[in-house]
C-alpha cells in the first residue's frame, strides 16, 4: 500500500515512521523548508517515551510542484496537517492523485473531513489520535510520549472495508486503533476535550494536569468544555453533563500533556485558534448561543498570536 502522508508534523512523522515500520506500507512524507531538508538528508529522529529511533522515509517538499507528481500512485492521503493549513494544501494537491486514491484526516477539529470531500469530490475517513502528544522538537527530530491510540470511521458515520483495512494496518504499527461507525461524534468528543485544554494551556503554559486539579483552572476547563458540547448541536451531536464531566475526569487522571496549542506558542508557530476555539465559536454563532469563555480566550491568543492564515 502507497500511502502519503500531508504534513510532517509530530503526528505525521510518528504515522509515517510507524506505518513504514510494519513493511506493509510505502510511505511518502510531505514536509516544508528546513524540516523537510533535514528529514531527507538525515532521516526522522523519533524519541519516543525516551526510546530514540532513526527512521529513513521518502520526502517531498510541498514547494516542489513537480515532486508532488509522485502522488499519483498512492492508495491513500492521510492529512497530518494542521487544520488552518487543510484547504489550501488539500486544492494543491488535488490535480496530483488519482480518482481511487482514498482520503483520510487524522487532525484536530470538526472541519477537516468537509472541507476534504468539499474539495476531492469524494468520501473522507475521519479519524483522531488520542492518549499522546507529539512535537516538533528540532528540524528532523520528533518527541512522543504517552499510549499510541486513535479512532476512524467513514465521515460523518459508517465502516467501510477500505476504513476496516486501515485500522488492521495501523494495529500493525502497533497503535491501538478503534472503528466509530459515528466518527463526527467521536471527533466532537476530542474537540470537547482540546477546546477544554488547548486555549487555555496557550496562556498559563500549564500541562493538564497542573490546569485540572487546580480549582480555578478547572473551572475555566469545565466551562470551556461545556461551551464546546453546547456549539456541537450545530452538528447533530448532543452531550450529556455526565459525558463532558467525564472527559474532564479523564483528562485529570491521565499523566500530564503539554496540548499542541502550547507547543505552538512556545515554540513561536501558529496556533490552531480557527479549528478548536474558532470551530465553537462558528458553531455557537449559528446556534444563536453565548460562548463568553471561549470568546475570551480565542481573542486574547488571537490579539497575542494573530492570524494563523
Amino acid at each position: 500500500m502507497r500511502i502519503g502522508i500531508v504534513g510532517a508534523g509530530g503526528i505525521g512523522c510518528l504515522l509515517g515512521a510507524r506505518l513504514a515500520a510494519t513493511g506493509q506500507a510505502e510511505v511518502l512524507l510531505l514536509a516544508r523548508g528546513e524540516h523537510a531538508a533535514r528529514l531527507a538528508e538525515h532521516g526522522l529522529v523519533l524519541d519516543f517515551n525516551g526510546a530514540r529511533e532513526t527512521h529513513h522515509l521518502p520526502v517531498i517538499d510541498t514547494a516542489n510542484e513537480a515532486a508532488l507528481g509522485q502522488l499519483a500512485g498512492c492508495d491513500w492521503l492521510l492529512f497530518a496537517c494542521k487544520s488552518q493549513h487543510t484547504r489550501r494544501l488539500a486544492e494543491q494537491l488535488k490535480p496530483c492523485v488519482s480518482a481511487d486514491c482514498r482520503l483520510g484526516s487524522l487532525q484536530n477539529g470538526v472541519d477537516n473531513e468537509p472541507i476534504l470531500a468539499e474539495v476531492f469530490q469524494r468520501p473522507v475517513m475521519g479519524g483522531l489520535m488520542r492518549k499522546f502528544f507529539a512535537h516538533i522538537t528540532a528540524p528532523g527530530e520528533v518527541e512522543v510520549r504517552g499510549v499510541l491510540e486513535a479512532v476512524l470511521g467513514d465521515y460523518p458515520t459508517g465502516c467501510s472495508p477500505d476504513v476496516t483495512a486501515m485500522v488492521e494496518l495501523l494495529r500493525m504499527a502497533g497503535i491501538t486503533v478503534y472503528a466509530s461507525d459515528d466518527i463526527r461524534r467521536e471527533l466532537w468528543r476530542k474537540l470537547v476535550l482540546n477546546n477544554g485544554c488547548n486555549p487555555l494551556a496557550a496562556v498559563t503554559f500549564l500541562d493538564t494536569r497542573r490546569m485540572a486539579n487546580d480549582p480555578d483552572m478547572a473551572w475555566v476547563m469545565r466551562n470551556l468544555m461545556r461551551e464546546a458540547g453546547a456549539a456541537a448541536a450545530a452538528d447533530e451531536v448532543e452531550f450529556s453533563p455526565h459525558e463532558l464531566e467525564a472527559v474532564f475526569q479523564w483528562i485529570k487522571g491521565i499523566d500530564p500533556i503539554t496540548p499542541s496549542m502550547q507547543a505552538d506558542a512556545q515554540r513561536g508557530k501558529p496556533l490552531e485558534l480557527d479549528g478548536i476555539t474558532g470551530a465553537v465559536l462558528r458553531r455557537a454563532g449559528l446556534l444563536g448561543i453565548e460562548v463568553p469563555v471561549t470568546a475570551t480566550l480565542h481573542h486574547i491568543l488571537l490579539g497575542k498570536y494573530g492570524s494563523s492564515d
